[in-house]
């Protein structure tokens, strides 16, 4: 019981520390789910406490993943009007979107030599974990190795993606501009959310809900579709790619 309290009390502490951290300074780079892992993890190892001893008492917390990731469909029910009415377009970006990073990341990764299990864990990189992990062991991969992979994928994503959007002009350089509810800034956010949905998923989408509501329901649909789409052809299209 006192596991249970001091451990989930300390990530919690931990969490809504950087939290307040990163909204008074507004650094992307301060995420607070990052922080938070590396915050924990210099602890344990300076306090020498194995990850075992900790998950026994942190493990409810762990169990509130799904819910949480069922949370951020909210903003998708707010905007459920809108992306029905787009959902030819929205279901063909989300199809480019997961064949694309399924090409890319299985070629790049046998060119680079990678053995086959390995590259079955890689190649999920851009869905979310549950959906990734299954997928990933149909396909001979590694669960733990795909976990980790889509947690930094997620975070690249969360960190760096509004800024590479605003860098390559997907998106304009001002946040404000995002703000309002003109044409141009509606279009935006919804071109900015299947971009974070399709490919930095759970955490990408809840690091933009608060500052972008609109973007936020597009990467909640982009991040369902993507997981569909990549689970239904990866088992049989990653193999026949590779056999080549």
């Amino acid at each position: 019981m006192l596991d249970i309290v001091g451990f989930c009390g300390l990530t919690i502490v931990v969490f809504l520390g950087w939290f307040t951290v990163q909204q008074k300074t507004r650094k992307v780079l301060l995420n607070p789910v990052l922080m938070s892992l590396l915050t924990l993890i210099g602890l344990f190892l300076l306090l020498g406490i194995p990850y075992s001893d900790y998950m026994q008492g942190a493990q409810y917390i762990n169990i509130l993943l799904e819910p949480a990731v069922v949370l951020l469909g909210y903003p998708l029910y707010k905007q459920l009007r809108l992306l029905r009415a787009q959902w030819r377009k929205i279901v063909l970006i989300c199809f480019i979107a997961a064949f694309s990073s399924l090409t890319i990341s299985a070629l790049l990764a046998n060119v680079m030599g990678l053995e086959d299990w390995l590259i079955a864990s890689l190649v999920t990189l851009n869905i979310t974990t549950a959906i990734a992990m299954s997928t990933s062991a149909e396909l001979g991969g590694t669960g733990a190795i795909t976990a980790n992979i889509v947690f930094i994928g997620g975070m690249t994503g969360s960190i760096a993606g509004v800024y590479w959007l605003r860098l390559i002009g997907v998106i304009q350089p001002i946040s404000d501009n995002l703000s309002t509810s003109s044409r141009e800034s509606i279009t935006e956010q919804k071109a900015l959310g299947l971009a974070i949905g399709s490919t930095a998923h759970a955490i990408g989408t809840a690091t933009i809900v608060k500052e972008f509501p609109l973007g936020a329901a597009y990467s909640s649909t982009a991040l369902i579709l993507c997981a569909i789409i990549s689970a239904i052809i990866a088992p049989f299209y990653i193999p026949l790619l590779l056999s080549f």
